[in-house]
């Protein structure tokens, strides 16, 4: 039987979904590398005023909103079943 996956917003809810965003935020070669493909500035080491800045327009926002979809599209969707049942078991994910 296939483990059903559900689109965003609905997949906030799913535990399978939260413990792949939790794993891929903690993997910085990811992010790093999401940044470097998608302009995005996620691991940024910029300056203060440009993080006040990157909030204030809302590219931190559409950074993260963009990473979120990455994540969903290119890990979720595409794990096997049983990995998304195992995942489905797991309590509480780490950190989100």
């Amino acid at each position: 039987m296939s483990s059903p996956r559900l689109p965003l917003p609905a997949a906030y809810i799913d535990p399978a979904f939260l413990a792949c965003l939790s794993e891929a935020i903690n993997t910085p070669e990811l992010v790093r590398q999401h940044d470097r493909l998608y302009g995005s500035t996620l691991m940024s080491r910029a300056t203060p005023i440009e993080q006040m800045v990157d909030r204030a327009t809302g590219k931190t926002n559409d950074d993260m909103r963009a990473f979120v979809e990455f994540v969903h599209r290119c890990i979720y969707l595409t794990l096997p079943d049983e990995a998304i049942e195992s995942l489905r078991q797991i309590k509480e994910p780490a950190n989100v």
